[in-house]
């Protein structure tokens, strides 16, 4: 009883620890890595995705409120159409003050036309206060090819023609003539990603992006990087480590141009 005792506090300050990076480390951009959390859908399923809900409060010098909140919904349908839904949302205040306010909302309709090709139109909507992006909307229609499939390793391509609406709030000083910045461009996308199953247990999955205007190919392009590690403890559970770095060349604002997104946290899946 002793060792069981011990063992239920060791797993307490673990879980813990894990939610509170992922409280501390998470943040937004205007580039979403959908493909890395839809890399695989189980088709003997119906309904399967990840959720993870995290409230944190703490009494400080000011009263300390954090809540996040990450799902990633796939609705299986004849077992050719996929509904994916993607969100997240992260709301955080220290006394009366706002330090983070951000999300996203990412839906796309798969219909997979043959084994390794597919084609699915998709909308979503970001905001991430914090950065001074007061939202982004975009809408495009998507096609993956699929190139390797093997028992560990699992490879796409993608490429989008989308369009897309931005609104940034300039940052202080810099704000002399107006207050917000607009831009709407149609742009494209392209995509590799690839995943590897090792040793049952382990899972990575990396993903890098290109997107641009049509009419300016090598001109003020946006580059993205994504590398998803997961250890499954057990079928449903496990640990998650992201990393991701979006690098625009030209923002709307003055802002910086890279971007860098560190988490980790636990992944619970069904």
């Amino acid at each position: 009883m002793p060792l069981e005792k011990e063992n239920l506090k060791t797993m307490r300050k673990l879980l813990y620890v894990l939610l509170t990076l992922l409280s501390s480390a998470s943040a937004y951009s205007q580039m979403l890595f959908s493909e890395n959390l839809t890399m695989k859908i189980d088709s003997t399923k119906t309904l399967q995705g990840m959720i993870l809900p995290v409230l944190n409060f703490k009494t400080e010098k000011e009263n300390v409120l954090t809540f996040i909140n990450t799902a990633n919904l796939n609705l299986l349908i004849n077992h050719n159409k996929v509904i994916n839904i993607i969100n997240k949302f992260e709301f955080a205040t220290y006394g009366n003050k706002v330090l983070v306010s951000g999300g996203y909302v990412h839906a796309e309709y798969r219909y997979l036309l043959r084994p390794t090709f597919e084609v699915y139109p998709y909308i979503e909507a970001q905001w991430a206060e914090s950065r001074g992006m007061k939202h982004k909307v975009s809408t495009g229609l998507q096609s993956r090819y699929r190139l390797l499939n093997t028992d560990t390793s699992l490879m796409f391509a993608a490429m989008c023609l989308f369009f897309e609406y931005e609104k940034w709030q300039y940052p202080a000083p810099d704000n002399i003539v107006a207050t917000y910045a607009y831009s709407r461009s149609i742009k494209t996308h392209l995509s590799l990603s690839y995943r590897l199953q090792s040793a049952e247990k382990w899972e990575l999955i990396t993903t890098v992006i290109y997107q641009t205007k049509p009419d300016s190919t090598f001109k003020k392009p946006r580059y993205g990087g994504a590398i998803d590690l997961k250890y499954d403890i057990t079928p449903t559970v496990g640990i998650r480590g992201i990393y991701r770095l979006i690098y625009d060349t030209a923002p709307i604002v003055p802002v910086r141009k890279d971007y860098n997104i560190v988490e980790v946290g636990l992944n619970i899946s069904f």
